[in-house]
C-alpha cells in the first residue's frame, strides 16, 4: 500500500520523498541527508534508500558512526526500485529516495511509487535550469501513463547567493508562465557552507550546535518540509 501526502496514521504523516535531478552535483544528496537528519530530530522513523551506485551515503553514515552519533538506516537498490520502495515504506514513516544526478531506471521506478519529487536546480546556472525539460517530461510520463497521478513535483532552488536573488525570481516567474512545467517550491535554499559542512561532519544542520547561519538553514529545511506537507 502507498501512502500519500494527505494519508495520516497515529497522527503521523507517511511519504515517499524523492530527490533526482538530471544533471549531478546540484546538492540532491546534502540536501537529502539534512532532511532525513531533520525528521529524525522530530522523532519521526526514516529509511534512506540509495540509488545511485557511488557510496557517497555509505560514507556519510560510516563517519556519523565514528562521531557517535545514532544511525539512520540506508538501503540501496538498483534497477526498477519501485517494489523496494513499497516494503520500506511499510516500516517507517518516511522514505527518502536519492537517485543519480541522470536519467535512469531508478529515477523512473521511483516516480511510478512515489509521493513527492523534488528536483533541485541552482537558478543562476543555466546548465541546471536546462535540466527541466528532460525532467518534467520524465514526470508527466509518471503521472499520466503510469497511473500516479497523486505524484506532487516541485523544483526546489537551491545554492541561492545573496546578491542573485533576481535569478530566482526569473525562473520562478518563468515556472509559473505554464502549467505544464514543475512547479518550484516558494520556499528556497541558501548558499551557506553549514549544509555541507554539517555532511562533511557526518550529522545535519540540525545536529549542530553553533556555526555561522546555523538557524537560517535548520530554518530552510523545515520550512521546505512543511510545504510538502512533511511536518
Amino acid at each position: 500500500m502507498v501512502f500519500t501526502t494527505t494519508i495520516q496514521r497515529k497522527y503521523e504523516v507517511f511519504m515517499i520523498l524523492v530527490f533526482a535531478s538530471d544533471k549531478g552535483g546540484v546538492g540532491k544528496t546534502t540536501t537529502a541527508i539534512n532532511m532525513a537528519v531533520m525528521l529524525k530530530r522530530k522523532n519521526k522513523s526514516v529509511i534512506m534508500l540509495k540509488a545511485d551506485r557511488n557510496r557517497d551515503l555509505f560514507v556519510w553514515s560510516d563517519i556519523r558512526a565514528q562521531a557517535g552519533f545514532s544511525a539512520i538506516p540506508i538501503h540501496e537498490a538498483f534497477g526498477n526500485i519501485s517494489d523496494e520502495i513499497k516494503r520500506l515504506e511499510k516500516l517507517c514513516d518516511v522514505v527518502v529516495v536519492d537517485c543519480a544526478g541522470h536519467d535512469s531506471s531508478e529515477f523512473r521506478s521511483a516516480l511510478t511509487v512515489a509521493d513527492v519529487l523534488l528536483t533541485l536546480v541552482k537558478p543562476s546556472s543555466s546548465l541546471e535550469k536546462n535540466t527541466l525539460t528532460n525532467v518534467t517530461k520524465t514526470v508527466r510520463t509518471a503521472q499520466k501513463q503510469h497511473g500516479n497521478s497523486d505524484l506532487k513535483a516541485h523544483v526546489l532552488m537551491t545554492r541561492i547567493k545573496s546578491h542573485k536573488l533576481q535569478d530566482a525570481v526569473s525562473l520562478e516567474n518563468e515556472l509559473k508562465s505554464d502549467e505544464i512545467w514543475l512547479q518550484p517550491l516558494k520556499n528556497r535554499i541558501s548558499e551557506l557552507d553549514i549544509f555541507e559542512n554539517a555532511v562533511n561532519a557526518g550529522v545535519g544542520v540540525h545536529e549542530v550546535e553553533k556555526a555561522s547561519s546555523l538557524g537560517v538553514a535548520k530554518a530552510q529545511i523545515e520550512l521546505i518540509a512543511k510545504e510538502i506537507g512533511l511536518i
